[in-house]
């Protein structure tokens, strides 16, 4: 394997619940099966039995995890981890069958898990997320990490793999799409086995990764979805407000605006911008324009509210 190994993911977006009907698998676990075997035709190796794949797929009997459930389903956007200001390349997807397999095994077992996966699989969905990067960073370039919320994720999962010497290095970070904070990482080092195909290599240590990476996300994540859906909100005042203005437009957001909600978190708050991170009752909010409202509707008579950019998790709004 010439080429370093690299995934990422927003994640983890989430998917479980234990009130919802349970996950059907097998379409990617089949597609697993396939990136195994088509990993195997391109190095010259026999394609592992289907049998022995399953039983890999199980993972580490050794490791005990963690059966916290989730009050709503949590969403995690996977896709190719990159060097700073790098936007993610699918042609490391396309082009390398073991970065392809990896990525698969990680889509498996997150979806056994009852997480809801999305996979940058498709250009139209990588360049959504790369626009969304470029209009956000025009604004500030601080908020750049904020890209996977466009496909509505609740967690991003990067990995990264290379191989130093003989072992293969697998490293998983899981960060919250919202705030860029980071919630756990994993590495692991595998040496290769006797007659082991690359491709079983590297589904044998990303397999143990994923799930070692997971337990440790996963009471934490379980509770912070018990506060509400999280949502994402910059704000910027754009107009001509004096100081005593601008004042009464933050107090109007930190105290009225905020009973309208689970929760929220002042991320950071100047005279200018407000950073934001809104926890929503599900129940009483549909989606992202529902929670933009409560801003139009809680500062109608103090300024006006425009939508510069609303996506799945991500609020962009201007106060003139």
């Amino acid at each position: 394997m010439k080429n370093a190994i690299a995934l990422a993911a927003t994640v983890l977006l989430f998917a479980g619940c234990a009130s919802n009907p349970p996950v059907d698998n097998e379409p990617a676990r089949a597609r697993a099966h396939a990136a195994y075997d088509a990993a195997d035709e391109e190095f010259g190796e026999k394609p592992t039995p289907r049998q022995s794949v399953k039983k890999q797929e199980e993972g580490p009997a050794v490791i005990a995890v963690s059966n916290a459930t989730f009050k709503s389903r949590p969403t995690v956007l996977v896709a190719p981890a990159m060097g700073k200001g790098e936007a993610p390349n699918i042609e490391v997807i396309r082009k390398n069958p073991l970065a392809k397999t990896a990525m698969e095994v990680i889509n498996a077992y997150l979806t056994s898990r009852d997480y809801s996966v999305i996979g940058l699989e498709s250009q139209a969905q990588l360049d959504e997320v790369v626009q969304l990067q470029s209009d956000i960073a025009g604004n500030d370039e601080d908020l750049a990490y904020v890209a996977g919320l466009s496909v509505g994720a609740d967690i991003n999962v990067t990995f990264a793999g290379s191989v130093q010497i003989e072992d293969l290095v697998i490293d998983l970070n899981a960060t919250e799409a919202s705030t860029a904070n980071l919630l756990a990482s994993e590495s692991v080092r595998f040496k290769k086995e006797d007659g082991e195909s690359q491709r079983a290599w590297v589904q044998r240590a990303v397999q143990e990764a994923i799930v070692k990476l997971e337990n440790k996300v996963r009471d934490r994540l379980a509770k912070d979805l018990e506060k509400g859906v999280q949502y994402k909100v910059v704000a910027h005042l754009t107009g001509e407000f004096t100081d005593e203005q601008a004042e009464n437009i933050s107090n109007m957001v930190s105290s009225q605006i905020r009973k309208k909600f689970n929760k929220m978190q002042v991320i950071s708050m100047s005279r200018n911008t407000y950073d934001l991170l809104v926890y929503a009752d599900p129940d009483t909010y549909d989606d992202a324009q529902m929670v933009y409202d409560v801003f139009v509707e809680g500062l109608d008579g103090l300024a006006k509210v425009r939508k510069q950019n609303i996506t799945k998790k991500l609020i962009i709004l201007e106060i003139q």
